[in-house]
């Protein structure tokens, strides 16, 4: 699979399927967006495309108003391959791209830079200047500009639209079953392990403490069942995403402590995969209480792996 990071550097010269959207986390409903593309473009000859943005396109008018991220761009890149696509651009949503009508994004883009004559897009698709392009004007223009499309359907999942949005509010409540259920995949976080305060060792359970940027969305506060993936060996772990009452921490952590592991992992890129949320966060009387829960955390652990 190609990456391509800027219009300049799109240099496809053959008729190609094209996939729109933002595919913030690559869930079950891209995934059936994009196997129908890959799928159509084996039969039809035709280069498969996913084209995308690297920022979202309120960033320009807000850039507090994006939403957070659910996964990185190497782990969606990596998504996209296993899925089989030929060529991923992610490109800025600049100035250029935000004052394209929709019929120029589609003759200049579409048609002039990626020789798209398949496409496939959800069924909430908008494109051009201020959104104003639909899946109906889409439709409209493939004869003009000669294309075929493919509108996919919303995929419901025990009564919800599955979506982007709604898989944040999901991750934001805990509700890790259903955001798996809806990523088609356990929903992970990866980071560099950094220096925490010391206390997870100093108290018999040393936890790996695992930097997470600010545009990433989080689990809510609370202990969660979970697996690590370090240098590609997996390892039963519990974590801990929150502030740590007990000892009085005011900064978001995502701790980490992995059962049946020794070594240094400092300033190792770790994954966290995460299966169910344990319990809430408490702020208990002295480090006696917290110490006797981890431990209780630990066991519960073991039944919910078997192990």
């Amino acid at each position: 699979m190609e990456i391509i990071t800027s219009l300049n550097q799109i240099k496809i010269n053959c008729d190609t399927g094209v996939a729109l959207g933002s595919f913030d986390g690559v869930h079950i409903g891209h995934q059936t967006l994009i196997i129908n593309l890959v799928e159509a473009c084996k039969k039809k000859g035709l280069k498969s495309v996913v084209y995308t943005f690297k920022n979202h396109p309120r960033t320009l008018t807000s850039p507090s108003g994006a939403p957070k991220k659910i996964i990185s761009f190497e782990k969606k890149f990596e998504l996209l391959g296993r899925l089989g696509v030929d060529y991923v651009v992610c490109v800025d949503f600049d100035d250029y791209q935000r004052s394209l009508s929709p019929e120029k994004f589609v003759k200049e883009i579409l048609k002039d830079q990626l020789k798209m004559s398949y496409g496939v897009v959800g069924f909430n698709y908008h494109f051009g200047y201020k959104a104003q392009g639909n899946t109906e004007l889409l439709d409209g223009l493939k004869d003009p500009y000669d294309y075929e499309l493919m509108i996919v359907k919303a995929i419901k999942i025990q009564d919800d639209v599955v979506s982007s949005t709604k898989i944040r509010e999901l991750i934001k409540i805990g509700n890790i079953p259903k955001v798996n259920l809806f990523l088609g995949r356990n929903y992970s976080i990866s980071g560099k392990v950094v220096h925490g305060n010391g206390f997870g060792k100093e108290f018999g359970f040393p936890t790996a403490n695992v930097a997470i940027g600010k545009e990433f969305i989080l689990p809510n506060s609370g202990v969660y069942f979970t697996k690590c993936i370090i240098d590609n060996k997996l390892y039963n772990s519990v974590t801990n995403v929150g502030y740590k009452p007990t000892i009085g921490s005011d900064v978001i952590s995502v701790e980490s402590h992995i059962l049946d592991f020794n070594g240094d992992l400092y300033d190792k890129e770790i994954e966290v995969i995460f299966y169910q949320k344990s319990r809430d966060e408490v702020k208990f009387e002295s480090t006696k209480e917290l110490i006797h829960q981890i431990h209780k955390d630990v066991q519960e652990l073991k039944k919910f792996f078997n192990l």
